[in-house]
C-alpha cells in the first residue's frame, strides 16, 4: 500500500506487500463477478491484507528512522508526503474528474465539495451516498490512518531527543491514547468514530517486531514459517475483525522476517508497485468490467477473472515506473537540495550520511 522496504535485503517484506495488495485486488474483484452475475469468490477475508500493510508500515517506519539517527521529525514528515502524496492526488484527481464530466461511469461516488476536499487533506468525511467514512478514492480510507500514524511518528521522533526508548514509548502512548479517547468522544464528535478503531494498533504491533528485528536476538528459523501459514489460515478461516486479524498480520509478518531468506521475483515486483496496485486497482477494475460488458467474444467468471487481475498489475506496473518512481525521485532530488542548501549567509551544508535513503 503507502511503505518501501528499508532494505532490498529485506525480500520477505516485499513479497509480503505483493500478497496483501493482491490480496485486496481480489475483494473488489468480487463486487464486479457480482455485478455481472457470476456470483462471488468469497473473498471477503482478503481485506485483511490492510491488517498486513499496517504491520508492516509500523515495522518500516521504525527500522527506517533507527538507521538514521539524525533524522527530524519535519524530514520525516516531509519524506512520508513526498512518498504518498503525488499519486494518491493524481488518482483522486482523475476519479474527480470521472464524477464531473461522466458521473453515469461511477457508481458510487458523486461530487460533494466538502467530502471532496476532506479527500485531499486525509482527512475522514462520510461519504455522501454510503455514509461511510471513505474518501473520493474509496482504497484512500487506509491513508487517513497512515497519516494520522506518521505525524505522531513525527511528533514522537521531535520530542524524543535521539533517545530510541523513548521514541518508543511515546509512539506507543500516543496511539493508544488517541485510541481511549476516540472511544470515550464518539458519541459526541462524528469523526472520532474512524479513529476509534482499534485497527490502529497494529502500527505499534509492527513498531515493536521493528524493535525485535533490529535487536538482533531473533536468529532466522524456518520455524517461523509456521506462523506465516497459521496467520493465512486464521485469517481465511478465523472469524475475523479487530483484534483477531491483527494478531494474525503481526504473526504473518514476524514470520515472514524471521524465516529464513526467500526470493520470489514476481511477487518482489509486484511488491515494489503495491502502493500503484493499492491505489489504481479499483479504477482498472472497472474499466475492463466496463469493456466486458461491451462485448460478446469473450464469456465465463475465470476468463474475467483472469482479465482483471492481470489488467489490475499491468496498470499498476504501468504506473510505478512511468509516475510513481520517477515523481518520487524527482522530488527526493528537490528534497535533497533544499536540505543542503546553506542558511542565510552561512556555508554549504553537504547532506549527512543516509538522509535522502529510504
Amino acid at each position: 500500500m503507502t511503505v518501501e522496504s528499508s532494505r532490498q535485503d529485506i525480500a520477505s517484506i516485499q513479497i509480503l506487500r505483493g500478497i496483501a495488495a493482491t490480496m485486496v485486488v481480489f475483494v473488489h474483484l468480487d463486487v464486479q463477478l457480482a455485478r455481472h452475475g457470476f456470483g462471488a469468490l468469497g473473498s471477503d477475508w482478503a481485506a485483511s491484507g490492510v491488517d498486513i500493510f499496517f504491520v508492516i508500515s509500523g515495522f518500516i517506519m521504525w527500522v527506517t528512522t533507527a538507521r538514521r539517527a539524525s533524522i527530524t521529525g519535519t524530514q520525516f514528515m516531509l519524506n512520508r508526503l513526498i512518498r504518498i502524496v503525488p499519486l494518491y492526488w493524481l488518482i483522486s484527481l482523475f476519479v474527480l474528474v470521472m464524477a464531473l464530466v461522466a458521473p453515469h461511469l461511477l457508481h458510487t461516488t458523486v461530487f460533494d465539495p466538502g467530502h471532496t476536499l476532506a479527500s485531499f487533506l486525509f482527512f475522514p468525511a462520510r461519504h455522501p451516498v454510503t455514509g461511510a467514512f471513505w474518501p473520493l478514492l474509496v482504497p484512500g480510507w487506509t491513508l487517513n490512518y497512515e497519516m494520522l500514524f506518521y505525524v505522531l511518528f513525527a511528533v514522537s521522533i521531535a520530542m524524543s531527543r535521539g533517545s530510541a526508548s523513548r521514541r518508543l514509548m511515546l509512539i506507543a502512548g500516543t496511539i493508544i491514547s488517541v485510541l481511549i479517547l476516540s472511544n470515550l468522544l464518539k458519541s459526541r464528535v462524528d469523526v472520532l468514530n474512524f479513529y476509534a478503531s482499534s485497527i490502529m494498533l497494529e502500527f505499534v504491533a509492527g513498531t515493536f517486531l521493528g524493535v525485535l528485528y533490529l535487536s538482533g536476538r531473533m536468529r532466522p528459523s524456518a520455524l517461523w514459517f509456521v506462523a506465516v501459514v497459521a496467520g493465512f489460515l486464521a485469517l481465511w478461516k478465523g472469524p475475523g475483525g479487530m483484534p483477531y486479524s491483527g494478531v494474525a498480520a503481526t504473526a504473518i509478518v514476524a514470520g515472514a522476517l524471521f524465516s529464513p531468506p526467500v526470493r520470489i521475483p514476481f511477487l518482489q515486483r509486484v511488491g515494489d508497485a503495491s502502493y500503484s496496485l493499492y491505489l489504481t486497482h479499483v479504477i482498472t477494475l472497472a474499466a475492463v468490467a466496463a469493456m466486458w460488458s461491451r462485448q460478446s467474444l469473450l464469456d465465463g467468471p475465470v476468463v474475467f477473472g483472469v482479465l482483471c487481475v492481470a489488467a489490475a498489475l499491468l496498470v499498476a506496473t504501468i504506473s510505478y515506473r512511468l509516475i510513481e518512481q520517477p515523481v518520487t525521485a524527482a522530488l527526493k532530488r528537490v528534497e535533497r537540495r533544499f536540505l543542503s542548501a546553506p542558511p542565510a549567509g552561512g556555508p554549504t551544508s553537504p547532506a549527512r550520511p543516509g538522509e535522502a535513503a529510504e
